[in-house]
């Protein structure tokens, strides 16, 4: 198989022996030396023109070759990620578990409250000292959104949704400090693993994606963290405009 150099020279060469024969067959036939350099000239420049538009597809060529393999990287250290949240989420219950075991901290099922539907919730109900211990930086940030579900998304006829672009506003204002597009994507990738069939992530019309909790998770999110506070403060939900 040719390599690269002699692939990208064939159309060339294969052009300039065409000329020349062309030429050799007009010498022949008594053409003049002014239309043979004319001929010349014109194959010349159809030559070089070949040449820079053959060099060119082979180096778009590279670009997709380079293109599709960072593609399967990306893919590939998705996967990864992905797989690591899903462990870490499994150590957390885990830990909940062997505690709950212990006597050492209360039940995942709130008094008075209902148990639990997703693991979602079993995280947002995960002691404080155990969050910060086995949660990843962009696992606390779902779980930060989702403890206050109520007061950061607005109604829609599914539930209660927000853009990617509020929750970079959320996110930002909760760290007081930048939040990258990556950092947004693994939240929404989080809230979708663990939320189940109470978390949707969807398009808008203008290809903004959106995050839309069911009213029921909503509810049973609020109960929970009502239940959890010593007064008993009520959990309200504005929403977030627009």
């Amino acid at each position: 198989m040719p390599d690269a150099g002699t692939a990208t020279a064939e159309p060339a060469v294969a052009l300039e022996t065409f000329i020349e024969r062309t030429t050799d067959a007009l010498a022949s036939l008594g053409a003049d030396e002014e239309t043979l350099s004319r001929v010349d000239a014109a194959g010349d420049e159809l030559v070089e023109t070949i040449t820079r538009q053959q060099n060119r597809l082979d180096e778009l060529e590279h670009q997709v070759e380079t293109l599709e393999s960072e593609l399967q990287q990306e893919r590939e250290t998705r996967a990864k990620a992905d797989a690591e949240d899903r462990k870490r989420i499994h150590e957390v219950e885990t830990q909940v578990e062997e505690a709950t075991d212990d006597g050492t901290t209360a039940s995942s099922t709130d008094p008075g409250g209902q148990p639990p539907e997703v693991p979602l919730e079993e995280v947002i109900r995960v002691p404080e000292h155990l969050v910060e211990e086995h949660l990843t930086a962009n696992q606390r940030r779902a779980r930060f959104v989702a403890k206050d579900v109520a007061e950061y998304t607005r109604s829609v006829p599914a539930g209660r949704a927000i853009r990617s672009s509020q929750l970079r506003q959320v996110l930002r204002a909760g760290e007081d400090g930048q939040i990258y597009t990556e950092t947004v994507s693994r939240v929404i990738r989080f809230l979708d693993d663990l939320g189940g069939d109470a978390v949707t992530v969807k398009e808008s019309r203008r290809g903004e994606r959106v995050v839309v909790f069911t009213e029921a998770f909503v509810e049973r999110v609020q109960t929970s963290q009502h239940a959890a506070q010593p007064n008993h403060t009520v959990v309200t939900g504005h929403g977030v405009g627009g």
